[in-house]
């Protein structure tokens, strides 16, 4: 029966066929299916998660509902980000958050963080613009980033639809995805922090995703947002089968491939494709690493190996699966589950650190620990949040194998 539902999903998402409105919402709820219940439980055994995987996730959602704002948000700058380099961060914190628990199968209708989810979704709304836009303030290029704010408000407010079919978030899921082609994508091609500026991959990601995941669920999408994507992402490929962050010229990075193999994955390139293999085998080289991420003194191809990386290169190795997704899952599993936060405090605070990672590399020092637990849930969800789209991915070839995680550093770690 699930299978069923899930195939229609997977032929819309690998081809682009559009399905009709009511025949679509109900298979991109099945694409979501195993996020709850007994499927849950069965994707993680399938997949190569844990007992110790699904605690970590509960762990982290704990951590981030103690520390929700009053309004519905999550304030970055009170957690160790640096919001005074990179203010108006509220949109996109509070986005990854609400994917984060609508990940692990939490709604505005169901489970115990169903006020959390319901203020937050509330409070996105809020932020919506007369154009559409999700973000705080207008403008602002680098300092304000509004356009990954936009896309994973967007994408959290999609999914949430998808989930719950609240007619009140898909409007403004819908608003949301007509912004994204009509207002901030630079004509041809992808998008960046301000509207139709020259785009980036990173930025770029997050709006395929939003768009993708609005397209399956039946929402109205310019195909011109995919065909940009896709001429893009083309565009930012190098002879050596990585990705660069934007302009031709500048040097890959695995963060930039792992994220562009994410994008290619949704936009219906088959893991078997000669260049999807390639950047895959290239990304193996550096596995999740976390002296490797605090030593990180900036954004290259030594310094962007933290949280990000391990996020998206988490979704890329579980679409491609086998021996590759068993590899990276040790190493993923390995570093989030031993360095996450235990014990301590629990009232809310900023000294409350239980269930959180630390924001120590540096992309995690100036997001701070919003991020990084946010981060840090949505991929150890990687088992269950997105049903395979591939024949024989996300499934291990052994059963992954470590030691019982370490007890918590010091604060000072």
């Amino acid at each position: 029966m699930l299978l069923r539902a899930i195939l229609p999903m997977a032929i819309l998402l690998l081809t682009g066929t559009p399905l009709a409105a009511g025949e679509a919402l109900q298979d991109a709820r099945a694409l979501y299916a195993n996020r709850t219940g007994e499927a849950r439980a069965k994707a993680v055994e399938k997949h190569g998660g844990s007992k110790e995987t699904e605690a970590a996730v509960e762990s982290a959602l704990a951590w981030l509902a103690r520390h929700q704002e009053p309004d519905g948000s999550w304030n970055p700058g009170k957690y160790e980000g640096r919001s005074g380099e990179l203010p108006r961060f509220r949109v996109g914190s509070t986005g990854l958050a609400l994917l984060a628990f609508l990940g692990a199968g939490y709604t505005d209708k169901d489970g115990k963080y169903a006020d959390n989810i319901r203020r937050a979704e509330e409070w996105l709304m809020k932020m919506r613009k007369p154009n559409g836009g999700l973000f705080e303030r207008e403008g602002g290029g680098s300092a304000s980033m509004n356009g990954y704010h936009h896309a994973i408000a967007a994408l959290a407010l999609t999914e949430s639809y998808i989930m719950t079919q609240n007619a009140q978030v898909g409007g403004f899921a819908q608003s949301a995805a007509t912004y994204s082609t009509s207002v901030h994508q630079e004509p041809g091609s992808g998008w960046r922090y301000d509207p139709k500026t020259t785009a980036d991959t990173s930025v770029t990601a997050w709006f395929v995703m939003q768009l993708k995941s609005a397209k399956v669920a039946g929402l109205n999408v310019d195909p011109a947002g995919v065909q940009g994507a896709t001429a893009f992402l083309d565009k930012m490929l190098t002879k050596e089968g990585l990705y660069r962050y934007a302009q031709p010229g500048q040097a890959p990075t695995l963060t930039m491939t792992a994220v562009a193999i994410v994008c290619r994955q949704f936009l219906g390139t088959p893991n078997t494709d000669p260049a999807m293999v390639k950047a895959a085998d290239q990304i193996l080289q550096r596995l999740p690493d976390w002296k490797a991420m605090s030593e990180s003194t900036g954004v290259s191809n030594k310094g962007d190996v933290g949280f990000y990386y391990w996020y998206y290169g988490t979704l890329a190795m579980f679409q491609m699966g086998g021996d590759r997704w068993t590899k990276w899952n040790e190493a993923m599993q390995t570093v989030l589950l031993d360095h996450q936060y235990k014990g301590g405090k629990k009232d809310g605070g900023t000294d409350d650190k239980d269930g959180s990672w630390d924001p120590s590399g540096y992309i995690e020092r100036m997001a701070g620990r919003v991020y990084t637990t946010a981060m840090g849930a949505l991929t150890l969800e990687v088992y269950y949040r997105y049903a395979p789209l591939y024949p024989g991915s996300g499934v291990p070839t052994g059963q992954v194998r470590r030691p019982p995680s370490k007890e918590s550093p010091p604060d000072d770690f």
